[in-house]
């Protein structure tokens, strides 16, 4: 068969990514101030990837002998022409780009082409595809066409096709980056990183009490499944042999949950020889001296660590750990005495938070003064526990204004104007002090330096 994976997105400013947030996507509209605006043009231009499910998709489907062509861009500038030969299209699903993923399946029902959709967000949210005219691939899509590999039928399929979630990674495919590559390379050149890149995944799902108003468990489930160390590293050397890709940015909910896998991992990456560069994004407790060095010496250049805020209580709200403010700086330090860069990921608009919270936060902020900091939104997600506390309390009835970076419900405190003027005050105070701006120069020298 010939399939098509559609990966479609709306006409936005700013980058959309449909595989951050658990595959609910975000919008990285940071703010309306100049330097919002200039970030945001940033992101935009230099961080981009399609879902990682589609791609292990892909490489399922192709591994069975079918043809797969993945298409990837705006609805404005979608062609039904271009799918003539075609026999089936998967679209990937978002919460982002909900509403242009409608019009496109009622545009390719309305000529004929069967359709189905897949993604975390059709899993949770179904009737509206199902309304459209598609069936609904609930689960992980790349585990039901391993379990369902006779696809003649899909093409009359209906309602709603359930996956048994399974626990050994380690037998799918790797992801058809090759078949990306034809139209489009993945992109991450912040930190001065230039090279080639890739998303990886080491582990799914994540047993930590946010899941409370977190979307990757929605998915991926609260159990951990991880692959092999072997597996990973084989994974990272094909495409280093093959594609030339020598940068991997691990997209595990959080990266070292398992320290054990995660001391095999980088004794394995170590054993092999090659050397790599890789991203991660984990929970600060999950630090140590030991391990911070050991994932140095593997290749670790960036952390990424959700800090949300300084308040314990706002964050008890909607049942956050976090590390006390000294260990977490201490941590932070000891990262950054490695020569690892810090991203800290900050959040306003939790309940009962006022405009002084949020001052706070930012003043907390720039005592931290990581290499990167990104200021959002709380947002409650449909099927998350915390969401019916909010839905009687929406101030929008369009799914893609659900963006990470707008208030989207009726706030005890804070009005979407004043969250909007918070997120411009954040970004300009934080990106505009000397002694950030002397740091990113001395950290980009120092990658280069390095890289040399």
């Amino acid at each position: 068969m010939i399939i098509a994976i559609i990966d479609i997105y709306s006409e936005r400013k700013a980058r959309i990514s449909k595989d951050t947030n658990g595959g609910f996507g975000t919008v990285n509209d940071y703010g309306d101030g100049l330097v919002a605006r200039l970030l945001k043009k940033v992101k935009a231009k230099s961080v981009d990837w399609p879902p990682l499910y589609s791609v292990y998709t892909t490489a399922v489907l192709k591994n069975q002998g079918h043809t797969v062509e993945f298409i990837r861009g705006n609805l404005n500038q979608f062609k039904v022409s271009s799918l003539k030969s075609v026999d089936l299209c998967l679209v990937t699903t978002s919460i982002v780009c909900h509403e242009t993923e409608i019009s496109l399946i009622q545009l390719l029902k309305q000529n004929h082409i069967p359709v189905g959709v897949m993604g975390s967000v059709a899993t949770v949210l179904p009737n509206p595809y199902l309304e459209a005219g598609a069936f609904v691939i609930s689960g992980e899509p790349e585990f039901f066409f391993k379990q369902n590999p006779d696809l003649e039928k899909l093409k009359f399929a209906q309602g709603i096709l359930t996956v048994e979630t399974e626990s050994n990674l380690d037998q799918l495919e790797f992801p058809a980056w090759d078949v990306i590559f034809k139209n489009s390379r993945p992109q991450y050149k912040l930190l001065g990183l230039g090279e080639v890149f890739l998303p990886i995944l080491a582990t799914r799902g994540c047993p930590y009490s946010c899941y409370h108003y977190c979307t990757y468990p929605l998915q991926q489930g609260r159990k951990l499944r991880a692959r092999t160390a072997q597996n990973i590293v084989a994974e990272m050397i094909h495409w280093q042999d093959t594609l030339g890709v020598s940068l991997f940015m691990f997209r595990d909910p959080v990266f070292s949950v398992n320290r054990r896998q995660t001391v095999n991992l980088c004794e394995e990456i170590l054993a092999s020889g090659r050397k790599f560069k890789f991203i991660i994004e984990t929970h600060l407790k999950n630090m140590d001296a030991e391990l911070v060095e050991l994932l140095k010496q593997a290749g670790l250049v960036m952390i990424k660590v959700g800090i949300e805020s300084p308040d314990t209580h706002l964050l008890d709200g909607v049942k956050r750990y976090s590390l006390k403010s000294e260990e977490q700086l201490q941590k932070i330090r000891l990262l950054e005495k490695q020569g690892i860069a810090v991203t800290c990921f900050y959040m306003f608009g939790l309940p009962g938070e006022t405009v002084a919270d949020c001052k706070k936060t930012i003043d907390y902020a720039l005592k931290i003064n990581s290499y990167g900091a990104q200021f959002s939104v709380f947002t409650p997600y449909p099927q998350t526990p915390i969401f019916t506390q909010y839905q009687d309390k929406l101030l929008t009835t369009q799914y893609e204004n659900f963006t990470q970076w707008h208030l989207i419900f009726q706030h005890d405190n804070l009005s979407p104007l004043q969250m909007r003027q918070v997120l411009n005050s954040a970004y300009s105070r934080y990106y505009t002090r000397p002694s950030w701006i002397l740091s990113k120069f001395a950290k980009k020298f120092f990658h280069r330096k390095s890289a040399n």
